[in-house]
């Protein structure tokens, strides 16, 4: 598998991530984190999202732009949406509304694919003509702290780390960190904070393979083959809308369990991990879950086809599988 162009990922070989990141240090492309003012773009993508979810959710990233600047961290931030709905769900007005209302963002851009591109696919495309300091990937529902932008950022100031996830409220994931450095095995797309430049120059998400998740999993584990490290920042909240069952255990839909299972069948795949892969597929082949089924069928069909990824990360140097999970946990969710 060659480049796959500009508004896709871009392969590359375990010894090419290398040499890439040592490029990057030494032309200084990080960002100055500290004692300057910085250009924040954060990026969502839109599926038949209420207009209602989007304006509470922008009202809270306006207040904690409000507050960044007051602190003289950030000079502006940018919000821009991803549209993959069938029909518009912001219209001319609402847009002219919505920049009137919240006037401590820079900007609010809205841009209707009319296509439905997928998580990474459309946050590809909102990155072609993209500029900012610093880059947030965040859901269109979640709500964040008014010191987020300032608890991001100061993470990502230090030595070797090349991105930051919030923590997510009420339901914390579960997946393991540091609890001296916050260093973690990947971060989630929910709310992660980076360098524009790393997105750019690792080509932004693999949106061949990844449609809708585990494509932060996967950009994870390529930031972390490049040499840097993913923080988890306690002290970043971001509220995530989790629905519970009466015993507590999280509702997942139709949707979510069907492509769950697909991106860890293509990320046991494409971490190299083939005998993780024949396991999943019979687990998913037997366990009566129909989008489970669906998913270990769709993995048959592109592998018959020719269209698996190509594998990295021979060694395993950052893909970890614990007990058939993405990495270690904390606690086990119900």
């Amino acid at each position: 598998m060659g480049s796959r162009g500009s508004r896709g990922y871009r392969y590359r070989s375990r010894s090419n991530f290398v040499a890439f990141a040592t490029e990057w240090e030494r032309k200084s492309r990080r960002p100055k984190i500290r004692g300057c003012q910085l250009i924040i773009r954060a990026q969502s993508i839109l599926y038949h999202t209420p207009i209602a979810s989007i304006t509470r959710a922008i009202e809270y990233l306006d207040n904690a732009a409000r507050i960044a600047r007051r602190a003289g961290i950030v000079q502006g931030v940018v919000i821009a949406y991803g549209d993959c709905s069938p029909q518009p769900l912001i219209t001319i007005d609402d847009l002219t509304d919505l920049k009137r209302r919240f006037s401590n963002l820079t900007d609010i851009e809205y841009n209707f694919f009319d296509r439905n591109h997928g998580h990474g696919g459309g946050q590809n495309r909102l990155l072609e003509d993209a500029a900012s300091d610093l880059l947030m990937i965040v859901n269109p529902d979640v709500l964040v702290s008014p010191t987020a932008f300032i608890e991001l950022v100061s993470a990502l100031g230090r030595a070797g780390v090349g991105l930051v996830e919030a923590r997510q409220l009420p339901i914390e994931h579960q997946k393991e960190y540091d609890p001296q450095t916050g260093e973690t095995n990947w971060a989630s797309g929910a709310c992660a904070m980076g360098p524009m430049d790393l997105f750019r120059d690792l080509g932004g998400f693999d949106s061949d393979s990844f449609f809708l998740h585990c494509d932060d999993v996967d950009f994870s584990w390529r930031v972390r083959l490049a040499g840097f490290e993913i923080v988890h920042q306690t002290s970043a909240i971001a509220f995530h809308d989790k629905r519970l069952t009466n015993t507590a255990s999280r509702v997942a839909n139709p949707t979510e369990r069907y492509y769950s299972a697909e991106g860890t069948l293509l990320l046991s795949y494409k971490y190299s991990r083939p005998d993780l892969t024949k396991i999943y597929l019979r687990n998913f082949d037997a366990s009566g879950d129909e989008d489970h089924i669906k998913a270990a069928s769709a993995f048959r069909l592109r592998e018959k086809s020719g269209r698996l990824p190509t594998p990295i990360d021979n060694d395993h140097a950052v893909a970890k599988f614990v007990n058939l999970r993405l990495g270690p946990w904390r606690f086990l969710p119900r």
